[in-house]
């Protein structure tokens, strides 16, 4: 899908409601997508709605993960006390985890967007920090999405007789045969909408702005 350079080289106008509704340009209109990429604090939008639909997400499913660590039969030869012990701080690894979601969400935005300024710049290519990081931020969405898809199966399935359990298929995995290596049983894992989806959106926004960037004097 072609992006109007011309369009997007002035910022959207500077109100924070605006990006709450032109976040979800970053679902289907990478035109629209490109004119928040230069925004000061357009990331924060992201950051609120994300880390909300991960939180809750994870609470509705702090039942379940503790169920399907109650199924797991304990190592041989473990001792039960200890092996108690290590399901209650995995548990409050769990929640540590989902309080700390808007930190997992920067860190995550930041370190993809520093992997895509370093390979443009080896490439010779201009690049901004600020625009791939609001790129990576609009492009959780998708991610937050497959997490709602996810909630949604696991709950619909009930209760969790393992761990793998928790993972439902939601790519080409799905016709994984039993005895199917691991290996490639991710690799078909990763090629599901989510990731197909956030791929052709992130194509033409990551182009835009290395482009703008090296067009600039």
């Amino acid at each position: 899908m072609a992006i109007d350079q011309n369009a997007t080289t002035a910022e959207a106008s500077p109100n924070f409601l605006s990006d709450f509704s032109g976040m979800f340009d970053f679902l289907m209109d990478p035109g629209g997508a490109a004119k928040r990429l230069p925004r000061k604090f357009f990331w924060i939008a992201p950051l609120i709605l994300v880390s909300v639909i991960f939180m809750a997400c994870g609470f509705l499913n702090l039942p379940l993960i503790q169920q399907a660590m109650m199924n797991q039969p304990p190592p041989p030869n473990a001792n039960p006390e200890q092996f108690q012990k290590g399901m209650q701080m995995a548990m409050m690894f769990q929640r540590v985890g989902i309080y700390l979601s808007p930190l997992i969400f920067l860190v995550i935005s930041a370190l993809s967007a520093l992997i895509v300024l370093a390979a443009a710049s080896v490439l010779g290519l201009k690049a901004r920090f600020l625009e791939l990081f609001n790129l990576m931020s609009g492009l959780s969405l998708i991610g937050a999405l497959k997490v709602v898809a996810t909630t949604v199966i696991l709950h619909l399935k009930g209760e969790p007789s393992s761990l793998a359990d928790l993972q439902p298929p939601l790519g080409l995995d799905i016709f994984a045969p039993v005895g199917m290596s691991k290996v490639l049983v991710a690799f078909l894992g990763f090629c599901n909408i989510f990731e197909l989806w956030q791929f052709v959106m992130a194509s033409p926004l990551s182009s835009f702005s290395i482009a703008w960037q090296s067009a600039k004097p």
